[in-house]
């Protein structure tokens, strides 16, 4: 049975020069800490991760355990080498993580082989980590089909799998092939309540970061078997989902527009126009 665990997937904040904003981050990660959800994954994709070097992401880890002390911390340390990742794990080892997803290699093509002595390598590096598979094909060109993620799944310290950017029915394939205890997250924000019929463990949420409310709320549904419930927030993330659309700047803006010293950018996303401000205003009294 699914815990329909929450994960918020947390953006941080730079400043109008692109500089790391760690205040404006501590902010976001307190709002994070106390809304609610089950744990947080640090330093993915909504924390524009590929643009931050080696020490601003050590940085971030120590931050995040800090001030998230009383839920799950998810490091992420994947990289486009070994050797980054090995700087990255004793990072998030020193920060006093105890869990860390890493990504795929990515850029240039890595077959099977490759990708699987890849992770094996790297866990046997973070001996004593709970480590999660980052699966997440349309960012990376690496492809985890499911005979890899079985083989993936049999390496010592490999708990679970992160899944973005693919459907429910591979989920569903995922499940029926991985051992009793594996976890599974999607990173489909709008499939929280069905990926859990599908045998996900939960949903690993960028908007959660900003609109926490809805999916927690969900969240109390499923776990209580409110059918009806579940039927009406359904509607309210889907338009939280719609209002941030997967961008991080939209999700600081939504800190911004709470009062939050929180802004800026790293990576050349675009930022919100007046019409996305608008809808993000009237969506924060209800679902912030």
């Amino acid at each position: 049975m699914s815990s329909h665990d929450i994960i918020t997937a947390v953006p941080l904040a730079f400043d109008e020069h692109g500089a790391l904003d760690l205040d404006g981050s501590r902010r976001i990660l307190e709002y994070v800490a106390a809304s609610g959800v089950q744990g947080a994954l640090v330093l993915g994709t909504t924390a524009e991760f590929p643009a931050l070097s080696i020490e601003e992401r050590n940085a971030v880890a120590r931050l995040s355990v800090e001030v998230l002390a009383g839920i799950r911390v998810i490091v992420h340390v994947g990289a486009a080498s070994r050797f980054e990742v090995s700087q990255l794990i004793a990072g998030a080892r020193a920060a006093g993580a105890t869990e860390i997803a890493v990504l795929t290699p990515y850029y240039l093509p890595a077959p099977p082989d490759e990708v699987y002595d890849f992770f094996k390598e790297v866990v046997a590096e973070a001996a004593g980590l709970d480590v999660y598979v980052y699966m997440f094909e349309a960012r990376t060109g690496i492809p985890v089909d499911e005979e890899l993620l079985v083989r993936l799944a049999g390496l010592p310290g490999v708990v679970g799998v992160k899944v973005s950017g693919e459907s429910l029915d591979l989920i569903s394939t995922f499940r029926s092939r991985m051992p009793e205890g594996f976890r599974i997250y999607t990173g489909s924000d709008g499939d929280f309540a069905r990926a859990g019929v599908a045998g996900a463990d939960g949903v690993i949420s960028g908007v959660a970061s900003a609109f926490a409310r809805p999916f927690v709320a969900m969240r109390e549904a499923l776990l209580s078997g409110d059918t009806a419930r579940v039927a009406e927030l359904q509607g309210d993330i889907d338009e939280v989902v719609a209002a941030v659309d997967g961008s991080p700047a939209r999700m600081r803006a939504a800190h911004h527009l709470s009062g939050r010293p929180v802004g800026g950018r790293r990576m050349p996303i675009p930022e919100p126009d007046v019409e996305v401000l608008a809808r993000l205003s009237r969506a924060l009294p209800q679902f912030h």
